[in-house]
């Protein structure tokens, strides 16, 4: 799978066969952020956008929530330290896509402890949190598969 263009994407765990998720598609600052057996909502719509020029070898992106329909109202943060669990926000952030062999990615915030990474580490447990990298660990790898372009602001 080529890098992400910008789009609007459904983002699915491949270890944990789950999707990320606003929480009870909860736009309310710090809510969790999950992973989701896929349904189809608005709740698992993630706005993806380059921030970098395109050819570049950097792979620094935005990712939003779909959840207002206006190209995304709000990002996902966490913390710089492992265990810490991923929440909503209305601040951007930018993560770093790093491409695996198998067409999936690993997420990881560019600023910060540049070891750690987007997992969802409990099989039990559907919470998205950082995680410190562990090569070839499917439960930190993630698979982006497009919905839609994105639309022009008039």
């Amino acid at each position: 799978m080529p890098f992400p263009t910008d789009g609007v994407y459904t983002i699915k765990n491949t270890g944990r066969d789950l999707v990320l998720d606003l929480k009870n598609n909860s736009t309310a600052e710090g809510n969790q952020i999950q992973g989701y057996v896929p349904n189809s909502t608005v709740a698992q719509q993630w706005v993806v956008k380059r921030q970098n020029a395109p050819g570049s070898r950097n792979k620094s992106v935005t990712i939003q929530s779909n959840n207002s329909s206006n190209n995304g109202n709000g990002c996902f943060t966490a913390s710089e330290d492992s265990d810490e669990p991923v929440v909503y926000t209305r601040q951007a952030f930018m993560v770093d896509l790093i491409s695996r062999a198998d067409n999936t990615y690993t997420i990881s915030f560019t600023q910060g402890n540049n070891n750690l990474v987007l997992s969802i580490p409990n099989a039990k447990h559907s919470e998205v949190k950082l995680e410190n990298f562990v090569e070839g660990s499917s439960r930190q790898q993630w698979e982006f598969t497009k919905i839609t372009d994105l639309h022009q602001v008039v």
